[in-house]
């Protein structure tokens, strides 16, 4: 019978943040990339949309550490 690995679900959330940070600092980099091409409604919505998860990561973050 495998043992209960009690962290094994606090790494998955901790590799999923990492992720997510991965995820935001490669659309930050985009926008900055296709600014011309934008909005400035389309800008303002997506870093609107960023900071709010960046807000989540770190609330999420300390609860889980």
């Amino acid at each position: 019978m495998p043992r209960n690995d009690g962290n094994k679900y606090k790494n998955e959330d901790l590799k999923k943040i990492e992720l997510t940070r991965k995820n935001i600092q490669k659309n930050e980099h985009f926008l900055t990339e296709k600014a011309g091409e934008l909005t400035p409604h389309q800008i303002k919505d997506v870093k609107a949309h960023l900071v709010s998860k960046k807000k989540h990561l770190e609330e999420t973050e300390g609860t889980i550490k």
